[in-house]
């Protein structure tokens, strides 16, 4: 809960018009509780984003430098979203009534009418947000940040009260811009800020380590593939939030965008289902993505270092020559369609799907049946959410649900869609010893069964087993056995297809093998594939199972 210390700051910081006579990159400082220094930004002086940005110590400043730099260097479209991204701070924000949660309307109105403050203005509510790496911008949580921001706060509002009869120059407050390495810094000392100056945390060239292949199923199968085409690629950060799998704040996952430049085409490389910057997994998805295409790659260009560190260790294990290049313009175009989709709005994608549709639907009814079932099931999917207009609808089941015709198209890609399914399930034995396992979604459980068995060297497919698909083996409806000894009533894992087991990303369930040792499998579901698999495939091996 924000404190009334906060709000009340706040408003008197909102007052000062500080952002009047600071632009962005006049910086100051202020010691914090711990001997901490924290760099304050005041943001707004270009009628833009009305904040005061606190970044706290090295790496909340070393984010800030690397901010102020992304406006002058050539960066690509996605980069410099990446960089927003990055940020680590505290900002206490003024935004419209709109953008602001009705919670937050009420508590803010609340405490001005208990302070007879009238909220006017058109940015006129206080939000207090906190900017970690990668992670979508969350209200500040705890007692410490609301500390540090009260204490930037203060500081601001004495800034202002100085600058009333000094210049910002006079102050020594200079633009990071014109190379300065001291700012001044306020702190607190029998009641009232003293004047001083601190120097600005060196800035640190950033290292990327390369990238280790674990897939060396893959690797040997690209191998075999024939290689084509000259690639522009980039590690990028999503621009949109996603949901953590782990139940945390919303993140902006990982994307390798890798464009084929003469027929632009984009390969489809799924998002990493993690947080941090686990390259590894974004790696193994690359790989997985160019067998399940059957592409292995003539030549690969890169846009910058990281990407560079990314893709060296597989293009060396498959002699694929790689570079950095600056211009890139099949993989420039990609970015701005993949910025032109997340930046429309809901009515304007709306409109453009409506038009897609009429396109479709203006074909001639023999053309229109000759369409892949896969496209009719989706063409009715998108029809039936009861957005697009009337005339659209009586179209479609005018040619495809008379008697023979459509019903046909839409149950035979619902029976084929079983067998193209797939699912990747990590199955770890054990801390560092675990497989991953692409297999079909009409697979049984006792063909899992006999996965795992294979994937970790273990003989016998007869072994008792057990799978708990709530993950703890409480509800005996989702709990299945071997066929050979169950007891009457029980489900088996013979009768159950993977599909019809809950599976869904981020599914975790139980795998107990009795051997005398009752081994456990924690397995969870990483991702759905719509390419099926014929066999299962393990797709990543890591560790040695024990002996048997």
């Amino acid at each position: 809960m924000i404190s009334d210390k906060l709000y009340g700051l706040a408003f008197a910081y909102k007052k000062t018009k500080l952002w009047k006579k600071l632009w962005d990159t006049d910086v100051f400082a202020v010691r914090l509780s711990g001997d901490r220094i924290g760099y304050i930004s005041i943001m707004g002086a270009n009628g833009g984003h009305c904040a005061l940005g606190l970044y706290t110590e090295e790496e909340g400043f070393g984010s800030f430098r690397d901010l102020m730099k992304s406006e002058v260097l050539d960066l690509s479209p996605l980069g410099f979203q990446e960089q927003l991204m990055r940020q680590e701070s505290l900002q206490c924000a003024f935004e419209k009534k709109d953008d602001v949660s009705k919670e937050d309307q009420e508590t803010a109105k609340a405490y001005a009418r208990a302070n007879k403050i009238r909220i006017t203005g058109h940015r006129a509510y206080p939000q207090f947000v906190k900017f970690q790496p990668n992670i979508c911008p969350w209200s500040i949580e705890s007692k410490q940040d609301q500390e540090d921001l009260m204490e930037a706060l203060s500081a601001a509002i004495e800034v202002a009260r100085l600058l009333e009869n000094q210049s910002p120059d006079e102050l020594g407050i200079m633009s990071l811009h014109e190379g300065t390495q001291k700012v001044p810094l306020l702190e607190r000392k029998d009641g009232a800020y003293v004047m001083g100056k601190v120097r600005i945390p060196k800035e640190k060239k950033k290292e990327w380590a390369g990238v280790e292949v674990h897939n060396q199923v893959g690797i040997a199968s690209l191998k075999k593939a024939k290689k084509m085409g000259v690639w522009e690629c980039e590690v990028i950060r999503c621009p949109e939030a996603v949901k953590s799998p782990e139940g945390g704040k919303p993140y902006y996952p990982l994307i390798f965008l890798a464009v084929e430049s003469a027929s632009e085409f984009i390969l489809p490389v799924p998002a990493s289902s993690f947080q941090d910057e686990n390259l590894e997994e974004l790696l193994d998805l690359f790989i997985e993505t160019l067998q399940s295409q059957n592409i292995c790659p003539k030549e690969m260009k890169v846009r910058d270092a990281r990407t560079f560190a990314f893709a060296e260790v597989f293009c060396s294990k498959l002699q694929i020559p790689l570079s950095i290049a600056s211009d890139l313009p099949a993989l420039d175009d990609a970015e701005y369609l993949f910025i032109d989709r997340f930046g429309r709005s809901e009515e304007e994608g709306q409109e453009e799907a409506i038009q897609s549709l009429h396109e479709i639907l203006e074909l001639d009814d023999e053309k229109l049946r000759t369409l892949p079932p896969e496209l009719v099931a989706q063409l009715e999917s998108i029809l039936e959410q009861g957005f697009f207009p009337e005339e659209l609808e009586a179209r479609f089941h005018q040619v495809f649900h008379q008697e023979g015709t459509g019903t046909c198209k839409v149950a035979e890609f619902e029976a084929r869609k079983e067998t193209k399914q797939s699912y990747v399930i990590s199955v770890s034995l054990k801390p560092g010893c675990y497989r991953h396992i692409q297999i079909s979604a009409g697979s049984t459980l006792f063909q899992m069964h006999q996965a795992i068995l294979a994937a970790f060297g273990i003989t016998g497919d007869g072994r008792a087993h057990t799978f708990f698909m709530d993950n703890r083996g409480l509800k005996l409806e989702e709990c299945y056995y071997m066929e050979e000894g169950s007891k009457g009533g029980e489900q088996t894992t013979a009768n159950c297809r993977l599909d019809q087991a809950g599976l869904e990303q981020g599914k975790k369930f139980r795998y107990l093998l009795d051997l005398g040792e009752e081994w456990v499998f924690q397995c969870k579901v990483l991702r759905v594939e719509e390419q099926g698999t014929k066999e299962p495939v393990v797709t990543r091996s890591k560790g040695e199972a024990p002996s048997q």
